[in-house]
C-alpha cells in the first residue's frame, strides 16, 4: 500500500456506498487501498463529499478556500472585467485580492503569491494571450 493515495470524489462516494451497505471498515480500506484513518476522514466529511458540485469535475481533491468570500468577490470582479473586455494581469488580480480582503474585514489576510493562481485553478479560469497579426506595408524610401 502506498503512503498516500488521492481519491476522486467518485471513489469516495463508492466508499460511502460500501459503508452504507454494512461492509466491514477493514474490508473497505483494503479493497480501496487506503488506511483506516483515511476511511474515517471520508466518513466524517460525508456531507461535503455527497454535496460536491460535480460541474467542478476538473478537480480531484475536495479542497476549499479559507477566505471563500474574498475568493467569490475576486471571481465576480474577474467576470465583470472580462464582460467589459478589460485585460487583467496577474498583479492586478493580486492587488484586488488584497483590496477585497481589507474591505471584508480580514486585516490579518496574508495571501501568498500563489493565491491568485490557486483561485484561478479552483474556478477554471484560464489566462489567454491573443496574438494579433498586423500587416505592415512596405515603405520604400526613394531617394
Amino acid at each position: 500500500m502506498s503512503k498516500r493515495k488521492c481519491l476522486t470524489i467518485k471513489e469516495k462516494n463508492l466508499i460511502l456506498h460500501e459503508v452504507d451497505k454494512g461492509v466491514r471498515k477493514k474490508d473497505i480500506a483494503s479493497k480501496f487501498g487506503i488506511r483506516p484513518n483515511t476511511l474515517s476522514t471520508i466518513m466524517k466529511n460525508r456531507d461535503r463529499i455527497q454535496n460536491y458540485d460535480s460541474s467542478n469535475s476538473f478537480s480531484k481533491r475536495l479542497k476549499t478556500c479559507v477566505y471563500e468570500d474574498v475568493d467569490e468577490a475576486v471571481l465576480k470582479w474577474i467576470h465583470t472585467m472580462r464582460d467589459k473586455n478589460i485585460p487583467i494581469s496577474g498583479p492586478s488580480i493580486t492587488e484586488k485580492v488584497f483590496q477585497f480582503a481589507m474591505v471584508l474585514g480580514y486585516d490579518e489576510f496574508r495571501g501568498s503569491n500563489g493565491w491568485p493562481e490557486k483561485s484561478k485553478r479552483r474556478h477554471g479560469i484560464m489566462q489567454k494571450q491573443y496574438l494579433v497579426k498586423v500587416k505592415t506595408s512596405m515603405i520604400m524610401k526613394i531617394g
